[in-house]
């Protein structure tokens, strides 16, 4: 009796219960969703492509009309470099132009000033001839001038000028020699203007004048000749007779 009032009672919970429903057995149903999944997928894809292509050839023509921009924007700039260069060429010649009409205008003037200075020379030259000064009368014979020749060696212009300062010309006859001095090979050697000169052919030179006369050409110095002065006599015979004999250092002027 007592061991059935011990005896402990286990208590069983019951177990959930879930709602069921009977679904038709419907085997085709699951391929047409498959179906259905794979063909929208592959419209996704060919529709993406589709799109993508689209917008990948709107591209293609944007770039194309860029690029025919460009090249005409191109073309553009090379003729503006073909205007630029030829400008730079007229300018290249007109400056050319300029420098050589400059060195003209240069050479004119210098030339224009040469003949100014030998005008006046020549001025002062005859006005000393016709109103002499009280020390310059008689018979004068100014320095030889003797101008080197450009690109030659040892060969030289020279002008003497004699002249009659007085009161009232007369005609005046006689003859001049002209004699270089210096040296050759260490000795002292004299050259007449004859053997250096093909304008003259006598050492006598024959004077014979009323106001003045001149005498000019070119020398040619023998190879290693080094001239040291000029001497100048000149011998009067008439109106009346006298001698004047001169010496004139070497002096060379740059032609």
């Amino acid at each position: 009796m007592s061991d059935n009032n011990n005896t402990t009672m286990t208590i069983v919970k019951p177990s959930k219960q879930y709602s069921m429903t009977v679904v038709p057995h419907r085997p085709y149903l699951r391929i047409l969703i498959i179906f259905v999944f794979v063909f929208t997928f592959l419209l996704a894809v060919i529709g993406s492509f589709l799109l993508g292509r689209y917008y990948s050839t709107d591209g293609v023509d944007l770039g194309g009309e860029d690029i025919t921009s460009f090249k005409l924007e191109y073309e553009e700039q090379l003729l503006d470099i073909a205007k630029l260069e030829q400008q730079v060429a007229n300018l290249r010649l007109a400056s050319e132009v300029d420098r050589k009409a400059n060195e003209e205008v240069r050479g004119q003037v210098v030339d224009l000033k040469t003949q100014l200075v030998e005008l006046e020379q020549d001025n002062t030259f005859y006005r000393s001839l016709m109103r002499p000064n009280a020390s310059d009368q008689g018979l004068v014979v100014d320095a030889p001038s003797v101008t080197a020749i450009l690109g030659s060696i040892d060969r030289y212009k020279y002008n003497v000028v004699i002249k009659q300062i007085v009161a009232q010309h007369r005609l005046l006859s006689g003859y001049v020699e002209f004699e270089l001095l210096g040296r050759q090979a260490g000795a002292l050697r004299k050259l007449a203007l004859k053997d250096i000169s093909d304008s003259i052919n006598v050492e006598q030179i024959k004077l014979r004048f009323k106001y003045f006369q001149r005498i000019e050409g070119e020398m040619l110095l023998p190879e290693g000749f080094v001239p040291e002065r000029i001497q100048i006599k000149v011998v009067v015979q008439a109106p009346k007779k006298a001698v004047i004999d001169k010496k004139f250092g070497w002096l060379v002027k740059e032609s």
